[in-house]
């Protein structure tokens, strides 16, 4: 089953669940600025991808503690610009990307570097 999954390089061309892959594309990466104010606007659905796991989804009624209480301070301004591990909480940061395609929620990937 497709919940068995793992996540085995980055950053990734294709988002899954338990039912098998979604039918979305990356449309563009986003600063911390830019998905905060995408989270002003509505809620997201997050994934969490991080080498050797399962893809992490984060339930939209959860999307706003999550990125309080995990991603804000760990998300890459600039990801095409260099990042140091150092320079975030817990040394790990996020990439963020908004996704698009026959989804119903908008769909932020964090892709975890540690």
């Amino acid at each position: 089953m497709s919940s068995t999954r793992i996540v085995t390089r980055l950053p990734l061309d294709r988002l899954w669940d338990d039912d098998g892959d979604i039918a979305a594309q990356r449309e563009r990466y986003l600063s911390r600025p830019l998905l905060r104010d995408m989270l002003r606007q509505h809620p997201v659905e997050f994934y969490v991808a991080d080498i050797g796991s399962p893809l992490r989804r984060v339930d939209v009624e959860s999307c706003y503690q999550f990125w309080k209480s995990e991603a804000a301070a760990n998300v890459v301004d600039d990801s095409e610009a260099g990042f140091r591990l150092e320079d975030f909480p817990g040394q790990f940061a996020y990439v963020a990307s908004e996704w698009s395609g026959e989804i119903q929620t908008p769909i932020v990937l964090l892709e975890k570097h540690h």
